[in-house]
């Protein structure tokens, strides 16, 4: 697993680091719920959306709010997220970024795969080599 949630993804013809942090957490799901929250709508936790990015039911603004918070937790400066955003997001196909923005998100709740923690290596992943999205992991319980 990744020891600080961090992933390493080609988006928008370059290698960037994505990463979603508790700070990040918490302006992801502010944004996320205020538009469910305008309507009516029951808020929803980050494995919902999760969910909802994985079956491709996630909406627009939750992808790019993905994006973003990945891209600002990654080190971009807000200017340069806007700027990566308006030209690589907006008036292109939604489905092209909502793969990548799934697997920021499951960085950053489960971390990535063969990264151990507190190891130096970085594991580069482009949305290529994921190929599929992965199914989501059952739960076993512990036989005694």
């Amino acid at each position: 697993m990744s020891a600080d949630g961090s992933i390493e993804l080609t988006w928008a013809e370059a290698p960037r680091r994505f990463r979603i942090a508790i700070g990040e957490f918490r302006t992801l799901q502010e944004s996320v719920n205020a538009r469910r929250i305008g309507i009516d709508a029951q808020p929803i936790g980050p494995s919902a959306l999760l969910n909802l990015l994985r079956t491709n039911n996630a909406w627009p603004d939750d992808v790019r709010d993905v994006l973003k918070a990945g891209l600002i937790g990654g080190g971009e400066n807000y200017q340069a997220t806007h700027k990566l955003l308006v030209r690589n997001f907006d008036n292109k196909p939604l489905l092209d970024h909502t793969k990548t923005a799934f697997l920021i998100l499951m960085a950053a709740l489960v971390g990535v795969p063969d990264d151990e923690p507190d190891s130096k290596k970085k594991t580069e992943v482009t949305t290529e080599q994921m190929g599929q999205f992965p199914s989501p992991s059952s739960t076993e319980t512990e036989q005694q």
